[in-house]
């Protein structure tokens, strides 16, 4: 079947909450891509490496604090009853119980942890704690409401507070730690009054909602993949800044992994619009003993190759325009950057393959077979960076590992996609 018949069929209630989701992205990252200027003309090359190695920081720890619970939230609230808001409750002060532990063992370690990243002493280090925290518990509020079939009211609070609250705190002080500070903690009061929204389902479905220790345990399978995720994309900074002795190449390669998480965010958006969908059409189809679909099936298999296709457009633009992008961001200090955005950025183009498969195997497997390819991948990503930095720089080192590890995650993803739907969509698919 043609695309533009494929996109006909796709229900109208998708595709307003896609293009909702796709707006308030568009923004989040507008805002994001403006934090990165003035952080780059205010703090200086210095203070924009601390700026990125933060937010790398965030990136890499944020998964282990959450330990998979959003994607719990949107797999099984929808398939929940009448107490999902209260399931919704329990998960997040569970997580407000994770973080406490966490954020103790962190102040014990800072200064130490300080010394190993170079990004200060612990008041720095507390400093990212905080903006972690915030970030966190924003996360499990806003799945809360996508997995109550509250969309409007998450895309609403998910611009509010990776969007407009970093913004106002950038704003109120000239410290990056502060406002690192000051946007963590606004965060964190915003997830408070987010999550009293998540109370009783949108629809009357009469089954009973899943123990708490249900999705605990889906996510915790689940957490070693997510944290091996943003691992891919913060090895490379973390790499450069252990073993250039050049500040600049930390920005560089930071604000090419910067550029890179902009692109795939839009295709990592699907996860929060089609998991939860899937994942009630599938318990409904089996609980009815009905197929999944062969049409549907067709067009989730030709979504990653859609996704890689935009992800090349979008590429092609950074690729051309490298030069006036990085010196209109950073500043007329930053030159040199130029290739290393070029050889960067399409990195992009395989990882939208992953984001574009990655709802659907979730949704149709139990296992955690998404963990273990993210894993495996960035295992590869390491032993490649560290090979190729034998015979290479740190630069070009790092993004032989990433293009290597991002390669055979596409492979890997859509290989498993094609397994991942039930014998009866798989026969019939032409």
């Amino acid at each position: 079947m043609p695309a533009p018949r494929l996109l006909a069929r796709v229900p109208a209630k998708v595709r307003q909450d896609y293009l909702a989701t796709f707006l308030a992205h568009w923004l989040t990252l507008a805002s994001g891509l403006l934090l990165f200027h003035l952080v780059a003309v205010r703090a200086g090359v210095l203070g924009f490496a601390y700026y990125q190695i933060a937010r790398g920081v965030v990136s890499t720890v944020q998964p282990l604090a959450l330990f998979g619970l959003a994607q719990a939230l949107h797999r099984y609230l929808p398939r929940a009853g009448r107490r999902v808001g209260l399931l919704a409750r329990q998960a997040f002060l569970l997580e407000v119980a994770t973080l406490n532990v966490l954020g103790l063992l962190t102040i014990a370690l800072a200064d130490d942890i300080g010394r190993l990243f170079r990004i200060g002493g612990g008041a720095e280090v507390r400093a990212v704690l905080v903006m972690t925290a915030g970030n966190c518990l924003l996360t499990a509020a806003v799945a809360a409401l996508r997995g109550t079939g509250r969309a409007g009211r998450s895309n609403l609070a998910s611009l509010a507070g990776y969007g407009l609250v970093p913004i106002l705190a950038f704003a109120v002080t000239t410290r990056i730690d502060v406002f690192l500070i000051v946007q963590g903690a606004a965060m964190a009061a915003l997830a408070w009054w987010v999550v009293g929204m998540a109370g009783d389902p949108v629809g009357t479905n009469p089954r009973p909602a899943p123990p708490l220790r249900v999705l605990v345990r889906y996510g915790l399978r689940r957490t070693p993949g997510d944290i091996a995720l943003p691992g891919l994309f913060a090895f490379p900074t973390f790499f450069v800044a252990s073993t250039s002795p050049s500040p600049a190449d930390v920005g560089y390669i930071g604000f090419a992994g910067s550029a890179i998480t902009l692109i795939c965010s839009l295709f990592g958006m699907l996860s929060p619009v089609l998991l939860p969908r899937l994942s009630g059409h599938a318990d409904a189809t089996a609980a009815a003993g009905r197929g999944f679909g062969a049409e549907l099936a067709r067009g989730l298999r030709l979504l990653p190759f859609a996704a890689a296709g935009v992800a090349a457009v979008i590429s092609l633009v950074f690729v051309v325009a490298a030069t006036p992008v990085l010196r209109s961001f950073l500043g007329a200090s930053f030159v040199g950057g130029e290739d290393v955005v070029r050889f960067g950025v399409p990195v992009s183009i395989p990882l939208a393959m992953f984001y574009a498969a990655r709802p659907t195997i979730d949704a149709l497997r139990e296992a955690p077979v998404t963990a273990g390819l993210l894993v495996g991948c960035l295992a590869a990503e390491v032993l490649c960076t560290l090979g190729a930095s034998l015979v290479l720089p740190a630069l070009p080192a790092a993004l032989v590992g990433f293009w290597v590890a991002a390669l055979l995650l596409a492979g890997s993803s859509y290989v498993t996609l094609l397994y991942a739907f039930p014998t009866t969509a798989r026969k019939s698919q032409p």
